[in-house]
């Protein structure tokens, strides 16, 4: 978890795949319910979790559907699913599946409780997913609008760095707000994608985990996407107000716990800008000297502090051993 020697890049992993192929048209049909309609008169805020598997453990494909300032739910409609496998290909048909009722809610799944419209695809059931990088792409039937997520198969020996969003990655910790109330999106600290191509290049898995709320999923997704870093798996809170404080390091702590108990894996690296950060790295058993904290004082726990990606991020390559499919 150490800095790494400054070194040409000779040999690097490929980029990831971009797996953005167009998915198949959405002719909407209209909703089953009445109801349905009304709900769908506000702006769609759904969402897919993307998550890490392994090829022989639980594989899940789960999205949320719901409109408008209060998230209310799609329930009781039809969804169709799709599934770009590796990232290539043709799309395949996965069946079309009905959002959930908070009244008779899907068993929790990897840590995701039902609190209606959300679908609970189980990809096991002869649709398993081989070591690689996959998307699921769902359409709902009624209007059209649609929700995507990931699913990174990683394979023995894969390797994995953890890194905050708002105020590590973004140029302060509260920039989304304004992009919320119609500001311009938040811009990027100089050197912060270069950094995370670098590990990207040395075949680690990125992980991005931020204390958003849920319905920014996309939105996160698509900054990311435009400031240049590497795909990866990306996690907000599943509520709709985010978490804080003590309540962001217990979120991030319980991410990496479950990245552990469903992978084995303990991060090799950690990025953060907050004391919650520190806490949430040191409780998962991230080696110190693998974490770095961005213009952060006080007590970093062994971590580095660091004020320029820039500099940071030629010392972040190593050769890879293994690239990831």
């Amino acid at each position: 978890c150490t800095s790494r020697k400054t070194m040409a890049r000779a040999s690097t992993c490929p980029p990831r795949p971009a797996c953005d192929a167009p998915p198949p048209a959405a002719l909407p049909r209209g909703f089953r319910h009445t109801r349905s309609r009304l709900v769908a008169s506000g702006w769609p805020r759904h969402r897919g979790r993307d998550l890490f598997a392994r090829p022989e453990g639980p594989q899940w494909a789960i999205a949320k559907f719901a409109y408008g300032p209060q998230d209310d739910d799609l329930e009781g409609e039809d969804v169709k699913a799709y599934l770009l496998r590796g990232c290539s290909g043709a799309w395949e048909r996965l069946g079309t599946f009905r959002t959930s009722d908070d009244d008779r809610p899907h068993p929790t799944a990897e840590g995701i409780p039902d609190t209606g419209g959300r679908v609970y695809l189980d990809l096991t059931a002869g649709r398993r997913l081989d070591v690689g990088r996959h998307r699921v792409h769902f359409a709902v039937a009624g209007d059209g609008t649609s929700a995507d997520l990931f699913i990174e198969v990683l394979p023995p020996g894969a390797r994995v760095a953890v890194t905050d969003v708002d105020g590590t990655l973004t140029s302060s910790e509260v920039a989304v707000v304004g992009e919320l109330f119609g500001g311009a999106p938040p811009a990027a600290h100089p050197g912060a994608a270069e950094a995370m191509r670098a590990l990207a290049d040395s075949g680690i898995h990125l992980f991005y985990v931020t204390a958003r709320p849920e319905w920014l999923v996309g939105s996160t997704r698509a900054w990311l996407r435009r400031q240049g870093f590497p795909p990866g798996i990306l996690h907000t809170t599943i509520g709709v107000t985010g978490a804080f404080g003590g309540a962001a390091a217990h979120y991030k702590t319980i991410e990496l716990g479950w990245l552990k108990a469903r992978t084995g894996i303990v991060p090799s690296f950690g990025f953060g800008n907050m004391p919650s950060d520190v806490t949430t790295y040191t409780a998962a058993g991230i080696a110190p000297s693998g974490c770095y904290y961005y213009k952060l004082g006080g007590d970093l726990r062994g971590g580095v502090h660091h004020d320029d990606y820039r500099a940071l991020a030629p010392a972040l390559f190593s050769p890879p051993a293994a690239c990831a499919p």
